[in-house]
Order: C-alpha cells, then sequence, then structure tokens
C-alpha cells in the first residue's frame, strides 16, 4: 500500500506531500491545479519515462519519493534486499525514489540505494496499477486489447506464450539461415570448384617452405658456374700459387707473406714492436693459407651441370606461376619497422633470397652486411665466397667470417692482426653502402611461396565449410520443419486459450457495463484468426461493442461514445482488477466525459474495487468524490504553484464544501452544499452495505 508521496520541483508542484490511506483516495482541485502532476509523479516514481520537460522552470531537478507498505518476506522486499537496498519497520516499509534533471539525467533508488530504473518497473508490476488517459487511449489498438485479454487469461496462457515465443524466435532465425544458405546454393557450389581446382593445382606442384629461395641461390651458382670457376681459381692462385705453371720465382701471397715474416724473424729480437709486426705476418700467412684451402675445395665441389640448371628454372617457373596466381590472395602484413619482413630477390634487411641482397638480406651473390648466402656476400653474409665481415661460409671469407682459410675475427681460425679489421658489424663494404640520408625507402612486400602456402591453408578450411554447408542444409531443414510444427501446434493452444478467456472476458465486462448504467449493452472479443504466425501468435485480438439492442457490434473505437468509452474502460479495469490484484490501483480521470447517473455508479465500482484494494482517483467528479473514503484536494498558491500547505486532506465540513464546488461552482451555495451533502449521505450508506475485504 502506499502511505506517502513527497512530490518536489515537479510541473506546477514546487514541494508537495500526499498522505494516502487505505480504502478508496479522491484527489480533486480547480482544472490545472496540479491534479494530473499527482499521477505523473507517481508513472515516474514506478519507472515511467523520465521527461525534463515536466521539471518545474527555475528547479534543478524533480524528484519524487514514495514510502510503501510491503510484505516483509514478500517478492519485493527479496528484490530490494539483493540489489542493495535497506527495508523499515521490521521490514515492511520501502522508500523508492526517482529523480530526472532538467538536463535529462535519471537516478532511481530503493531502500536507500542506487538502482537501474528498470528495477522499479520492475517492481510496480506487484505494487501498483497506473491507469492515466493515455492508457484508455492505448488500449483502443489490437495489439494493447490482445495484451489485455493474454493478462487477463493469466497463468494458463503465460507459460504457454513463453514456449511459443521462444519456438518462434528460433524458427524464424532457422528460417532465415535456410533461406541464406538455398540462395547461395549456386554460389558456394562455383566457389567450390574454383578452390578445388586451386588446390589439385598446388597439389601437384608440391611446393614445399622456403623451396624458391633455395632453387634461386642454386640458379645464381649453376648459371655463373663458369665464372665463379674461374675467380675462385684466380683468387687460390693469387694466393698460393699454381705448381702446374713450373716456374720456381712464386709472387704468390703466401710466399711472399713468408719472406717478410722471415725478413723480420732475424731481427726481432732487437724490437719489440717489430716482433709484434712479424707475429701479425705470421697470422696473416695462416689465415691466407686457410682461405686458399677453402677456395681450392671450393675449386672441386663446383659443378657446371647444365641439365641441372635446366630443371631448377623449370621448377622455379612452376612456382611463380603459383605465386602469380594464389600469392596475392593472402595479404602480407608491412614490413616491420627493422625491416625483416622482406621476401624475394633484392630483398632488404633480413630478406630471404635474391642476388644483392641488402644488409642483413638472405641469399644471393653479392649479398650486403649480414646477408646469408651467395658469394661475394657483404658484412655478416652467410655462404659464398668473398664473403665479408661477420659473413658465414666461403673461401675469402672476411673478418668474423665462419669457414674457409684464413678466416677473420671470430672465425674458426687465426684472428686477423690489428689493422686489418672488417668494417663495423652494421656497416657494408666500401661502395655499397648509400650515403648518410640517401637511404631508399623500404620497398613494398611481394608475395612469395610462403603466401602460396598460406592461401593453400585458408582454402582447404573455406572449402570444408562449404563442404559442410549441403549437410547443415539438411539439418537445417530437419529442425525448420520441426519448430515450425511446434509453433502451429503451441499457436493453435494459445487460440484456444484465448477464446475461453475471450468468452470470460467479455460476460464480465459485459456485467459491469451493466451495473454502470449500460444495461443493455453488450462486449464482445473477437479472436480472428491470421494469415501467418507472428511473435504473439496467429491471432488478431478486437474488443468490440454493441452499445444498445439491434446496434451494430462495432470496434471499442468507433462503437462508443466519450461518456460510453470511460464506462467501458472502468469496466475492463474493474474486470482486470480481479484477474491481475495489485495492492494500488491509481486512476487518472477515468470518469471522464461521464455525468449524472453513470456518473453514481462510477463513484459506487471504485467504491467496490475500493473493498480489495487502495483505489487513487483523480477526478473532476462529485459523484465519483463522494464514495472516497478519504479526500484529497489540491490548491495553487497565488503564484500558481502547489507547496505543501496546498495539499490538504479533508474532514466532513471541508468535503462538503468542495463538493458544492464541483457542483454549482460556489463552495457557499446554500443548495450546493444540499446536494453535496445529499451525495455524501448516499455514499456512506454504500459503503456500510459493502465492507472491506482486508
Amino acid at each position: 500500500m502506499l502511505e506517502e508521496v513527497r512530490i518536489t520541483g515537479l510541473g506546477v508542484i514546487e514541494d508537495a506531500v500526499l498522505e494516502f490511506s487505505s480504502g478508496f483516495t479522491v484527489v480533486t482541485g480547480e482544472t490545472g491545479a496540479g491534479k494530473t502532476m499527482v499521477v505523473t509523479g507517481l508513472g515516474l516514481m514506478f519507472g515511467g519515462r523520465a521527461d525534463p520537460a515536466r521539471v518545474r522552470p527555475g528547479a534543478d531537478r524533480a524528484t519524487v519519493e514514495g514510502r510503501l507498505r510491503i510484505e516483509a518476506a514478500g517478492h519485493v522486499a527479496r528484490q530490494v534486499l539483493e540489489a542493495g537496498g535497506e527495508l523499515d519497520d521490521d521490514g515492511r516499509a520501502l522508500i523508492v525514489s526517482r529523480s530526472v534533471s532538467a538536463e535529462g539525467r535519471s537516478r532511481a533508488y530503493a531502500g536507500g540505494h542506487g538502482v537501474p530504473v528498470s528495477l522499479l518497473t520492475y517492481l510496480a508490476g506487484d505494487l501498483v496499477a497506473l491507469h492515466g488517459q493515455a492508457d484508455q487511449q492505448q488500449l483502443l489498438r489490437t495489439a494493447r486489447q490482445r495484451q489485455a485479454l493474454d493478462e487477463f487469461a493469466g497463468p494458463a496462457l503465460a507459460p504457454i506464450l513463453a514456449d511459443y515465443q521462444r519456438a518462434y524466435g528460433r524458427h524464424r532465425d532457422v528460417r532465415a539461415e535456410l533461406a541464406e544458405l538455398t540462395a547461395r546454393a549456386r554460389e558456394r557450389a562455383a566457389e567450390a570448384e574454383d578452390l578445388r581446382r586451386a588446390l589439385e593445382e598446388i597439389e601437384r606442384v608440391e611446393p614445399a617452405a622456403g623451396e624458391d629461395t633455395q632453387l634461386l641461390a642454386e640458379e645464381e651458382r649453376l648459371g655463373h658456374a663458369d665464372a665463379l670457376h674461374a675467380a675462385a681459381t684466380t683468387a687460390h692462385g693469387a694466393l698460393l700459387g699454381d705448381p702446374s705453371d713450373g716456374s720456381y720465382q712464386s709472387s704468390d701471397a703466401v710466399t711472399l707473406l713468408g719472406t717478410a715474416r722471415q725478413a723480420l724473424d732475424g731481427v726481432a729480437g732487437h724490437d719489440p714492436e717489430l716482433a709484434g709486426l712479424a707475429s701479425r705476418l705470421s697470422e696473416a700467412a695462416y689465415l691466407v693459407s686457410d682461405v686458399a684451402t677453402d677456395l681450392a675445395s671450393y675449386v672441386e665441389s663446383l659443378d657446371s651441370d647444365p641439365a641441372r640448371l635446366a630443371a631448377v628454372q623449370e621448377r622455379r617457373a612452376e612456382l611463380t606461376r603459383l605465386i602469380r596466381a594464389y600469392g596475392g590472395r593472402v595479404t602480407i602484413p608491412d614490413p616491420a619497422p627493422d625491416g625483416r619482413a622482406a621476401d624475394g630477390p633484392g630483398g632488404r634487411e633480413q630478406g630471404e633470397g635474391g642476388p644483392g641482397a641488402g644488409a642483413q638480406g638472405e641469399g644471393g651473390p653479392g649479398a650486403g652486411a649480414q646477408g646469408e648466402g651467395g658469394p661475394g656476400a657483404g658484412a655478416q653474409g652467410e655462404g659464398g665466397p668473398g664473403a665479408g665481415a661477420h659473413g658465414e661460409g666461403g673461401p675469402g671469407a672476411g673478418a668474423r667470417g665462419e669457414g674457409g682459410p684464413g678466416r677473420g675475427e671470430d672465425g674458426a681460425q687465426n684472428p686477423a692482426p690489428p689493422g686489418d679489421a672488417a668494417p663495423p658489424r652494421d656497416a657494408a663494404p666500401p661502395g655499397d653502402a648509400a650515403p648518410p640520408g640517401d637511404a631508399a625507402p623500404p620497398a613494398p612486400a611481394v608475395p612469395g611461396l610462403a603466401s602460396v602456402l598460406a592461401w593453400a591453408g585458408q582454402a582447404q578450411r573455406r572449402l570444408a565449410e562449404l563442404s559442410g554447408d549441403d549437410e547443415r542444409i539438411g539439418v537445417l531443414g530437419d529442425e525448420e520443419a520441426r519448430l515450425a510444427a511446434t509453433v502451429r501446434d503451441l499457436g493453435g493452444k494459445l487460440t484456444s486459450l484465448r477464446k475461453d478467456a475471450a468468452e470470460r472476458f467479455s460476460a464480465a465486462v459485459t456485467r459491469e457495463l451493466s451495473a454502470l448504467a449500460m444495461p443493455h449493452a453488450k462486449i464482445t472479443v473477437a479472436v480472428t484468426p491470421l494469415d501467418e504466425y507472428g511473435l504473439h501468435g496467429a491471432d488478431e485480438v478486437e474488443i468490440r461493442l454493441a452499445a444498445h439492442p439491434g446496434a451494430p457490434v462495432l470496434p471499442l473505437a468507433k462503437g462508443a461514445s466519450g461518456g460510453e468509452l470511460s464506462r467501458v474502460m472502468l469496466a475492463i479495469e474493474v474486470v482486470f482488477a480481479g484477474a491481475d490484484p495489485v495492492p494500488t490501483f491509481v486512476f487518472d480521470e477515468v470518469d471522464a466525459g461521464v455525468g449524472g447517473k453513470a456518473a453514481v455508479e462510477v463513484g459506487r465500482r471504485l467504491a467496490w474495487l475500493a473493498r480489495r484494494a487502495q483505489v487513487i482517483v483523480v477526478t473532476h467528479l462529485p459523484q465519483v468524490a463522494a464514495f472516497a473514503d478519504t479526500h484529497l484536494v489540491v490548491d495553487k498558491a497565488s503564484d500558481g504553484s502547489v507547496v505543501s500547505a496546498g495539499i490538504t486532506r479533508l474532514d466532513d465540513a471541508g468535503r462538503v464544501r468542495e463538493l458544492s464546488r464541483m457542483l454549482a461552482g460556489l463552495e457557499d451555495s446554500e443548495f450546493g452544499r444540499a446536494h453535496a451533502g445529499e451525495l455524501l449521505a448516499a455514499a456512506g450508506a454504500e459503503r456500510a452495505r459493502t465492507p472491506r475485504q482486508d
């Protein structure tokens, strides 16, 4: 039960407190005094839309706070406690608050704890039923009438409707997916065929990871075998001489270094500095001899095989076709800042393969610093004769080269003497490095064999998906048929339950209309099948009215006058009250368009409803106000605002005065006061005959 409400800064209400009691409470006042703001405030408090336009001009925010009496162990109490709120009066009192700022920000509290507005809306279902003028207009729509009938049907229909909506939603999703897959069947088949042909071509070639780089390096060696043989032979002769020439006057490097060392050895004991130079000459001789030995081995191992060269070139052509056809279908990531993403001939730093590779390039003759593979590699090049500093493999390697006679610093043999060290680690050989500031921008990454293999993996996965679509279509078809049958079955049950509820609802509302001075009116609820199933079933629900015998049965919006419509709405609300009991009902001018005897009947029905629940009514009819147990009047102050002093709870004399104003427009009219007293006496006698059902 709603005990007290405080409204601040809402519409014309500056600050007002309303105290409610059990039974029938009526709120009256002059037109524009702010009666409707009371209902608006209650709607806001129970999760209604927060409209900043309702904030009183000059106020920062509008606030509505209410105190409710609840069951200590009831559902509402449990929800509030679970949300972190607290209850007063041994768990029987709940404080609920809602505010909206002039900027539109909304806040909600339950039990002194901030909560989502949705919680207030959820709690309102167990606490209050609000029926404003807008709700009456909504009930004229067929969708709202269907919802009303479903609510009237109650627990018999609710679980069936929930099961139906779950099945309908799933059926809709399955049908949409099935339609999409079926419509794309030809497109999917063509895509699958293209993928199969491509994968068959790749499988026929059988490319191996890194094969393109290895073949490129091998082609370079085979294609330049004669030049490499001549260069290595010449270099070997220069270092160690050629015994086949029969000359006894050798001028090779090893002999000259030996002569120089012998010249110094004879006098080295006389000067330590010269002794150091002699030692370095000895080391240089060992290094040159080591390189010469490796050159000899290289010359012997070098194979000039035209057949193998042709095979390599043919194989590379096959791989190139694959790369051109499929390498571009996979996105190659942009090179990293350190340049480690390059691939292919002439690659940048740490690129793999290609002659003339830059710093840290892998593969290819003439590679730059840290290039791997290829003759003439620069600093840190790996493989190939004439490798520079940090070169790995190949005769004639420079400082830090690995392998070959006369290997340099960090090599396996003979560290180079001081003064002959290779350039710094990251430097390219002289003439190969671009001058500072002239470095070329990184070249865009190009597809390689790795891209082909990556795309092949993607294509296999995609082909598996496409191949599984046919099976998926079969599974979805079976599920769609099963769900369609479920939807039809549950939809049929909904229709049957609605028709049963429609008969009971029609009879109950017709009885209420008889009590509201419409004894010959008849309400009919038509449940009409639709052509297809929707979210709420396959039924259209329409409330129809025959206002008197012989009158056509018309939809509610067309078959009732203003006064009749208000009575029909009240009759429906009274019927709902029995089907959906809540502790508190709030009505805003449900008696609009009603007068005379019909108004008395409206008051009587509201009083009857108040025997079962708390009823709060905003009205302008004295016939209705006379039946109230508690009468509140709203008065504006001189400045047009409503303050606490403007909400008055009337005693018997005050009620006579207010009813006289409502009847005759004159509070002190003798005839008006007599009529008011008569109304109150008749209403009091009626209430006495109908005891409360607490």
